[in-house]
């Protein structure tokens, strides 16, 4: 039997131990992640425009470890950074959130529209534009007309007169006109070529414009007082004959064929996008 001395003792070692039990700090069971949603089922954007956000939403509220990653399945159609997503060029993709714990996701389909441009608007290479077909069509709806003259005197030939098959005269028709001179004529210093060897604000596809395409220019730009044209001659690439091209004076918009090729004219390239 115990002494009441005893007693006392082993009551207040239990009670001491009771109380340091009693008090000591406990480490809370963590929470697992069980899913993850976004507010945006689709988001649309545009090209080269502003930026959407999207905000991930954890569960369940008190999960330990909420952080997540981002993701794009197309980087070139549009980045994610911190739910941030910047547009880039037009098409789809999804962004994707992925929990650390767990490995949960959610996705989010991102439209890039493209670009609404309007007459005299400043195009993706810095030019102006100054022709809309409308729609999208053989890989273009605009046409952009360069910053600045390319030249303010060149001749339409490289020093011989060939036949250069440059026939075209309607919108759309620049492009192969130019590619049809540069291959019959080769390097050289002339309209065409130096049109074809251009880069002008990271872009590297243009042409010398076809008559009705340099019209257009004329009457959406020159004949507004906007694109720095010269009341002066400039050069189509619609061929007359073997000797001769077509040109449009800028001072009235009059078009005037059978040319020498020899003369100088100016010259503004043109795009198509």
């Amino acid at each position: 039997m115990f002494s009441k001395k005893g007693f006392f003792a082993v009551c207040l070692v239990i009670l001491t131990a009771l109380l340091i039990t009693g008090c000591a700090p406990t480490t809370p069971m963590p929470v697992a992640v069980t899913g993850v949603t976004l507010d945006q089922a689709t988001m649309t954007l545009t090209a080269g425009g502003a930026t959407g956000t999207l905000v991930a939403t954890v569960a369940p509220a008190n999960a330990t470890n909420q952080t997540v990653t981002w993701s794009s399945s197309a980087p070139a159609v549009a980045t994610v950074a911190n739910g941030v997503v910047t547009p880039g060029i037009a098409d789809i993709t999804g962004v994707t959130v992925t929990t650390v714990d767990g490995g949960f996701t959610a996705t989010c389909i991102v439209i890039v529209a493209a670009k609404v441009y309007t007459i005299g608007e400043t195009g993706p290479a810095g030019g102006l534009i100054f022709y809309d077909k409308g729609y999208v069509s053989d890989g273009w709806r605009y046409l952009e007309a360069a910053p600045s003259d390319q030249s303010t005197g060149i001749q339409w030939y490289n020093g011989s007169n060939v036949d250069t098959g440059a026939i075209g005269s309607a919108i759309g028709t620049g492009q192969a006109n130019t590619t049809a001179i540069a291959a019959k004529q080769g390097a050289g210093s002339y309209a065409a070529q130096l049109c074809n060897d251009l880069t002008v604000g990271g872009y590297s596809d243009w042409f010398l414009p076809s008559k009705d395409e340099l019209n257009q220019m004329y009457l959406n730009l020159k004949k507004q007082g906007v694109g720095g044209f010269a009341s002066d001659y400039y050069w189509n690439s619609l061929e007359y004959t073997t000797d001769s091209a077509w040109d449009q004076y800028f001072g009235n918009g009059q078009q005037y064929y059978g040319n020498p090729k020899s003369i100088a004219d100016r010259v503004r390239a043109a795009r198509a996008f």
